[in-house]
């Protein structure tokens, strides 16, 4: 049945006839670029694809700013940590880096250091409560 059949391609606003071969291969690769495209086009982000998918930018905009206004209370709140950190005295910065920092738990601290683990569980009770009046929270 395909040895009757005609295939054709266009070719410069011209229809071509071409073999089987040649036409299922011009067609894959259409199909190819095609969907490359739309991959490109999901990730597209411009004011001209918003405009033509009736997307509202104010809209965007305002949805976003809240995600910003977040981040810079994180930044704010990491930078308050970073300065109540440094004020506090080389023992208990100490403490928290071991336990925050470098991942150990509070009773590896009390056998470094020699202590029972309730007495780092309370040092560190304490610091903690400083940390947020040093922070005001």
């Amino acid at each position: 049945m395909s040895e009757n059949k005609k295939y054709t391609i266009v070719v410069k606003r011209q229809r071509v006839e071409v073999s089987e071969a040649v036409y299922r291969a011009y067609h894959k690769e259409r199909e190819a670029e095609r969907y490359q495209n739309k991959l490109i086009r999901q990730n597209e982000l411009s004011l001209e694809r918003f405009h033509e998918d009736g997307v509202n930018i104010d809209y965007l905009i305002v949805r976003v700013q809240p995600d910003i206004v977040d981040k810079l209370i994180h930044q704010e709140q990491l930078e308050a940590l970073w300065i109540a950190l440094q004020s506090l005295p080389e023992d208990e910065r100490s403490l928290i880096d071991e336990i925050f920092f470098n991942e150990r738990s509070e009773s590896q601290v009390a056998k470094s250091i020699g202590i029972n683990q309730s007495t780092v569980n309370r040092r560190l009770s304490m610091v903690l409560s400083k940390l947020k009046k040093l922070m005001k929270i």
